[in-house]
């Protein structure tokens, strides 16, 4: 049961990062300044909660 959510968890943080990438890379150079800072914000999120599902 535990192996089952974990890897649901490691999935889930694998599509947060995935989408914090994509957003990142949709923002241009019109993106106001804390747009931007609040998708490196959830973008190190991402990869933060990805690093503790591992």
């Amino acid at each position: 049961m535990y192996l089952i959510n974990s890897n649901n968890t490691r999935a889930a943080a694998e599509r947060e990062l995935a989408a914090a990438r994509t957003e990142l890379a949709s923002l241009d150079n019109t993106a106001s300044p804390s747009r931007l800072e609040r998708a490196l914000e959830r973008l190190q999120a991402a990869q933060d909660a990805l690093a503790l599902a591992a």
